[in-house]
C-alpha cells in the first residue's frame, strides 16, 4: 500500500503543476511581463565530466549558461554555449511552454523543432531552480516540500519529479550549498553539491562539484530584459512554423531498430536517440561496438538523467535484451569500447553481466577498469552476479580471429576528439566502425564545417590504414562514408587549410 508521504509527495506535485498550468492560461489573457535573464559564465571542466581527451580533471573550457524566467506566463528558457566536446563547440537553446511544449530554438538555421503533449513542467522547473533567488523564493513558498530539519540549519527536501532527496542549506536568505546526488556512468550514485559563494551579493559564485571534482565554475549575474526583449524570445524563429515532433521523443526515447548493412553486418539504431551501434555476427558469437550509458544532465537541479531509470547499465542491459531476442541462441561474445567518454563506455557492466569480453584502448583500460568496478555502482546484473568487469587492453591492433567474419580492433591515438579511440573493423565484411570522429551529415565530399579538425584528421587516418573500398559508419549519423570519398576530403580547402598528412 502507497505511504502517506508517498501521497502527499504526489498530492504536492500535482498541486505545483497546476500553479504553473494557471499562471501559463492566465498569460494568454494579457501581455507577457519583462523575462528576468541569470547567467553562469565561467569554465567546465571536461575531464572531470570524463568527456575530454584524458578521462581525469583539468581540461578546462569557457562556458556560458543562461536562464530565462517570465513568471507571468510560467514559461523558461535555457541557453548553453561551449566546448560539448574537446573538438567541438556547441550552442543550444530551449524554451520550455508550461505544461507539455518543448521547442528548440534554431535561430541561426530555422525552422524550430516543436515537442508536444509531454508533461515537461519537473524539467522546466529543474532548470529555473538553478537561479538561487528563485530556488530560496520556491522553497518557502512550498514549506511542504521540506521533509526534515537539523539544528545546523540543513533542511531535508524531496522535489517533486527527483528520485533523490536534497540536502539545502540557506544562510541569511541566501542559498550557501545544495548537496543531492545522481548515478553518473563511470562513478556510480554519487553526491552532487551546488555551492554558492557571496563576495558581491549581485554577483556571487558558484562551484558544481561531482564527489570532490569541480566540474563546473562561475560567476553569476542578472539582469531584465526590455519589453521588446521579452516578447521576441519567444517567438519562432524567423517567423517560420516549427517541425512538430511528438512529446515522447523528448529529450531522448528508445526505439531500437536493426538495419542491416551487409552480410553479418548490422547497425542497431535508436539504443537511445541518436545512438546507433555496429554489432557482427560471428562463428563465435556477437560483437559489438560500445556500450552505451545515460547522460546526467548538470544544467539542471537536482541533476536528471536524459532518459530517466537508465542512467548507468540499464540502458545497455536492455541493449543485451534486445541483441538476445535478435539473435536467438547466440552469445555476446564482445563488446568493443571506442573511447573512454561516459556515454560510450559505461555500459559496459551490462556486457561483462552477459559473458562477453570487454576491450579498449590501452591508454584508458585501467581507468576503465577501476571506473566500471566502483562499490558506488548503483546494484545491477553484474552486482548481483558477483562479478566484475575485465578490461582486455588493446595496444596497437588486435584481431578476433573467427571463420566467418574477422574483427580487428584498431587504436586510434593522439586525435582531436580524444587521446585514445578504437575501431571495429569488419575486414572480410569491408566495414569499419567509429565514434565521434566521423559524423557526416551527409554524402558531401567535403568535411562537416563545425567539426573540420577532427573530420579532416580521420580522413588522413582512413586513407592511411583502410582500403579505398572499406565502408566507414559511425555512432551518431546515419550516412555510410567509403573510404575513397574520405581521400577527397584532403583536396577540400578546409583540409588543407589544416595541412594534416
Amino acid at each position: 500500500m502507497e505511504s502517506e508521504t508517498r501521497k502527499q509527495h504526489h498530492f504536492n506535485a500535482k498541486r505545483t503543476l497546476f500553479v504553473l498550468i494557471g499562471a501559463m492560461q492566465l498569460a494568454g489573457c494579457t501581455n507577457a511581463g519583462n523575462a528576468v535573464e541569470f547567467c553562469l559564465d565561467g569554465e567546465f571542466d571536461l575531464g572531470a565530466r570524463y568527456q575530454g581527451m584524458h578521462p581525469a580533471p583539468g581540461e578546462r573550457y569557457p562556458t556560458r549558461f543562461c536562464y530565462v524566467t517570465d513568471d507571468t506566463s510560467g514559461r523558461i528558457q535555457f541557453s548553453g554555449s561551449g566546448q560539448s566536446n574537446p573538438d567541438m563547440q556547441g550552442e543550444f537553446v530551449v524554451s520550455y511552454f508550461v505544461p507539455d511544449t518543448v521547442r528548440i530554438v534554431n535561430r541561426e538555421a530555422p525552422p524550430d523543432i516543436e515537442f508536444t503533449g509531454k508533461r515537461i513542467i519537473y524539467e522546466a522547473l529543474r532548470h529555473r531552480r538553478v537561479d538561487p533567488k528563485l530556488f530560496v523564493a520556491e522553497l518557502e513558498a512550498h514549506p511542504e516540500w521540506i521533509v526534515g530539519e537539523s539544528d545546523d540549519g540543513w533542511r531535508t527536501v524531496n522535489y517533486p519529479g527527483s528520485p533523490f532527496e536534497s540536502r539545502v542549506r540557506v544562510e541569511a536568505g541566501k542559498l550557501s550549498e545544495v548537496r543531492t546526488q545522481a548515478d553518473v556512468p563511470l562513478r556510480g550514485r554519487v553526491p552532487v553539491v551546488w555551492r554558492w559563494l557571496w563576495p558581491d551579493t549581485g554577483a556571487p559564485e558558484v562551484r558544481v562539484l561531482i564527489e570532490d571534482d569541480v566540474v563546473f565554475a562561475a560567476q553569476a549575474s542578472w539582469r531584465e530584459l526590455s519589453a521588446r526583449e521579452a516578447r521576441d524570445l519567444w517567438r519562432l524563429s524567423d517567423g517560420r512554423e516549427a517541425v512538430t515532433l511528438d512529446g515522447d521523443r523528448w529529450p531522448a526515447k528508445i526505439d531500437m531498430q536493426m538495419q542491416t548493412i551487409v552480410d553479418g553486418v548490422y547497425l542497431v539504431t535508436g539504443v537511445r536517440t541518436g545512438f546507433a551501434h555496429m554489432v557482427l555476427e560471428t562463428a563465435g558469437g556477437l560483437v559489438v561496438a560500445d556500450a552505451p550509458a545515460g547522460w546526467v544532465e548538470l544544467q539542471q537541479l537536482p541533476p536528471a538523467d536524459l532518459v530517466p531509470g537508465y542512467g548507468i547499465s540499464r540502458l545497455s542491459e536492455n541493449f543485451v535484451d534486445f541483441l538476445e531476442a535478435s539473435f536467438p541462441g547466440t552469445p555476446i561474445r564482445a563488446v568493443a569500447i571506442t573511447h573512454a567518454h561516459d556515454d560510450h563506455a559505461g555500459g559496459a557492466r551490462a556486457f561483462a553481466a552477459a559473458g562477453a569480453d570487454v576491450y579498449a584502448p590501452e591508454h584508458v583500460a585501467a581507468f576503465l577498469s577501476d571506473a566500471l568496478n566502483r562499490t558506488t555502482m548503483p546494484e545491477d546484473r553484474l552486482t548481483r552476479q558477483g562479478g566484475k568487469v575485465t578490461i582486455t587492453p588493446v595496444h596497437d591492433r588486435l584481431t578476433l580471429d573467427d571463420q566467418n567474419n574477422t574483427i580487428e580492433l584498431m587504436v586510434l591515438s593522439h586525435g582531436p576528439h580524444v587521446f585514445a579511440a578504437l575501431g571495429v573493423w569488419a575486414r572480410d565484411a569491408g566495414v569499419f566502425f567509429q565514434s565521434d570522429l566521423h559524423v557526416p551529415n551527409s554524402d558531401a565530399e567535403t568535411p562537416r564545417d563545425d567539426r573540420v579538425a577532427t573530420e579532416c584528421w580521420f580522413a588522413a587516418w582512413a586513407v592511411a590504414h583502410l582500403t579505398p573500398d572499406t565502408i566507414v559508419i559511425n555512432s551518431h549519423s546515419r550516412p555510410q562514408t567509403p573510404v575513397a570519398r574520405l581521400a577527397r576530403y584532403s583536396d577540400s580547402e578546409s583540409c588543407r587549410a589544416l595541412a594534416i598528412k
